[in-house]
């Protein structure tokens, strides 16, 4: 008994101590203090000459990504902890690359930040990857193709697991990869957005789920038997699951916990589910501290800890298997919300039946992908496991009743996340039933005292000023969009966009809901340029969006509050079917923001630029405080003579990297002479202008 209770204490302490290591680890990170030293050089800003082994390779849609362990770097043999990423816009053999050493030149760089609060940090996520560069390169030559033993096993298992994809129909080929490996990179966008309104994509990343059904399988084939041969075959197909999922995150964790518990049983030590998974989480924090910054690992210990501590309050007359998945669900709400902005509410029930045909799926495909490898009894499998895969892809497209059920959410503030959770667990722990068993409401209010403080320093980490700013430049890489907030509307003007990417529904939509905005209530197009105005489109397809107003011309308002108003001075017309194709007809905006003005040129040229000051002379209509420097400070805008027009303060660039050399060395001379301070977007990332009675206060995000 003094055991038992022992061995709960340490399970308890061990518990906290992951807590207390998690929170220092994200404070230190916010303090921008490097969560372990750089090892690799800063980005350089010319060709290097470098070798690398390839320790995975991925070929999608005329592109291929290659993570490489470098071992030159220069002329210096190096062993550096964390990787690299180099892409070539070519479709390669992943299979026969798989593990080469090649030789390559190129400019090794930081990965780019969040431009806009709150969002999506790209940076952070290779990291939590363990690759610190990225690069793109032409060509490249193999230089080693002798492999060692590890090598061999690695390509081996690449070699089955696509040989076996490649050996299913094309329809079925996405969801047997994403349930089965992991890897969602063969599904189409549509069916993988379903699975994330439906709250059900927990089940295309390899984790407990999955790692459980194949426990299951052990425990019936090994029966009683619990010897030292038992507990090897166990590790054995652990490991070979582990390897067949790359050993992302969430199916490490799972596999750690697995082994932990096991191993615990047979040695007769006791251990329970936190235990476990803060024995897990320990070993991949000591590996890389930014994995705690993995959205697949944050969302499995987070399940665990919901199903550890929500599971047992359950009423005894609901199942197990459906305790477990409304403990689940429970434990992820907020924190969903949180990140995804999305919220279904369905997910729950919708879970029930896919998390069931997962259970039948994954055991029916791991023994198709044996039978495949093994060469014997695959034909009569196959029809098995892709119908599997048609099944649960067609039930949970229906349960999806076309998204009727779900809808965008913004994100609540960080403080009122962390404080919900926290609290949440503590209102079910054993030490709250205690507490409350003896009145000691005086402990219970220390500890949410405690919860509440934590939260509230999270918060204040992550504040950021651009959030309540009146007007922001957003980054939108290479194109422009203005979001002017007041009244309690909130107006874009642009709206960027790009010729293959989405950036409405990838960048302007997180950015909106990441930052308290649901609705558009109205936007304006300088003019059609895709980096201007396809973004718009975009965006009105996936989230509430008022109308769209194009080809604005001299004398046209839009009147957004009492004292904030948009005034069209450029062009005078429009010739009569024109598409504003054209830059020197693109429309031109100020914005009156009480006593304050802001010009917004869209891509207006010089041309233009002249033809305006000619329009407005003797006048001071284009005196403005900002100015966004038109065509993304390309050569052929911003002369010197429309600067002293308009007069302003503050410049802003809005400028994404790009092939095109903007902005120009022209242009950043120009206004250097005239000696107005200048914002860029792609320096320093979405740029927020606060005004007051007394003075323009302006925040950049990086």
């Amino acid at each position: 008994m003094l055991r038992e209770k022992r061995g709960g204490k340490m399970r308890r302490r061990c518990f906290f101590i992951l807590i207390l290591v998690l929170t220092l680890l994200a404070f230190i990170d916010a303090l921008g203090i490097p969560l372990k030293p750089a090892q690799l050089p800063p980005g350089e800003s010319e060709a290097i000459t470098c070798t690398g082994k390839i320790l995975r390779i991925q070929s999608k849609d005329g592109r291929t990504d290659m993570q490489i362990k470098l071992l030159t770097y220069g002329d210096k043999k190096v062993d550096f902890s964390e990787n690299v990423l180099v892409s070539v816009y070519e479709n390669l053999n992943a299979c026969s690359l798989s593990r080469s050493i090649i030789s390559f030149r190129a400019v090794l760089r930081d990965a780019p930040e969040a431009g806009n609060p709150h969002c999506f940090n790209y940076r952070k996520y290779l990291k939590s990857k363990g690759i610190g560069k990225i690069a793109a390169i032409r060509t490249f030559k193999i230089v080693e193709t002798q492999f060692t033993p590890a090598d061999l096993y690695e390509r081996a298992i690449y070699r089955a697991r696509s040989e076996f994809l490649q050996s299913v129909s094309a329809n079925a080929r996405g969801m047997i990869s994403g349930v089965l490996f992991g890897d969602t990179s063969l599904m189409e966008e549509d069916v993988s957005e379903e699975f994330r309104q439906n709250g059900t994509s927990h089940i295309l990343a390899v984790s407990g789920l999955h790692v459980g059904i194949l426990y299951g399988i052990y425990k019936k084939l090994a029966g009683r038997r619990r010897g030292a041969g038992a507990f090897a075959a166990l590790l054995a197909m652990l490991f070979l699951y582990g390897s067949l999922a790359m050993w992302s995150a969430s199916s490490t964790r799972a596999i750690l916990m697995i082994a932990v518990s096991t191993a615990g049983r047979y040695t007769d030590r006791r251990n329970d589910m936190l235990t476990a998974m803060s024995a897990s989480a320990f070993i991949l924090i000591a590996k890389n501290p930014y994995v705690i910054f993995d959205s697949g690992f944050q969302m499995s210990f987070l399940a665990i800890t919901s199903i550890a501590f929500l599971r047992p309050v359950m009423p005894k007359v609901v199942p197990e298997s459906l305790a477990t998945a409304i403990a689940v669900n429970i434990g992820l709400l907020v924190y969903q919300i949180y990140s995804f902005n999305y919220f279904s509410f369905i997910s729950i029930i919708v879970n029930i039946p896919i998390i069931y045909m997962t259970g039948y799926f994954v055991p029916a495909a791991l023994a198709g992908f044996c039978a495949f490898t093994a060469g014997c009894g695959y034909d009569f499998l196959r029809p098995v496991v892709e119908g599997f895969a048609l099944m649960l892809e067609k039930v949970n497209h229906v349960v999806n009743f076309g998204g009727l059920f779900g809808a965008n959410a913004v994100s609540p503030p960080l403080f009122a996340v962390l404080f919900l959770i926290t609290s949440t667990f503590f209102a079910a722990s054993e030490s709250f039933c205690i507490m409350k068993s003896r009145k000691e409401y005086k402990k219970i209010a220390g500890v949410l005292a405690v919860i509440l403080a934590v939260s509230a320093v999270g918060e204040g980490f992550s504040y950021s000023p651009l959030t309540h700013d009146d007007i922001i430049f957003v980054d939108v890489g290479q194109g422009d969009c203005v979001h002017i907030k007041a009244g309690g509307k909130n107006i874009l003007i642009d709206g960027g966009g790009a010729a293959e990417y989405n950036v409405g529904k990838n960048k302007l939509k997180p950015y909106l809901l990441k930052n308290g905005v649901s609705k558009v209530d109205a936007a304006i197009a300088t003019h059609r340029h895709t980096d201007h105005y396809k973004g718009l489109t975009e965006l009105s397809e996936c989230m509430k969006t008022g109308e769209i107003y194009t080809e604005m011309t001299k004398g046209k308002t839009l009147r957004i509050s009492e004292d904030v108003y948009i005034e069209t001075v450029w062009p005078l017309t429009l010739p009569e079917g024109s598409t504003q194709d054209e830059n020197k007809d693109c429309s031109v905006f100020l914005i009156h923001y009480g006593r304050y003005k802001v010009l917004i040129t869209g891509d207006l040229d010089k041309e233009g630029e002249r033809a305006l000051i000619k329009h407005y002379v003797g006048t001071d209509t284009l005196k403005a405080d900002i100015l966004k420097i038109g065509h993304h400070g390309s050569r052929t805008s911003t002369s010197p003579e429309f600067l002293s027009a308009v007069s302003p303060d503050a410049a802003v660039i809005q400028v994404g990297r790009n092939n095109y050399g903007h902005p120009s060395e022209e242009t950043l001379k120009t206004l250097d002479a005239f000696g107005c301070v200048m914002f860029r977007n792609d320096t320093d990332g979405a740029v927020g202008i606060s005004f007051d009675k007394k003075k323009i206060r302006i925040h950049t995000n990086f």
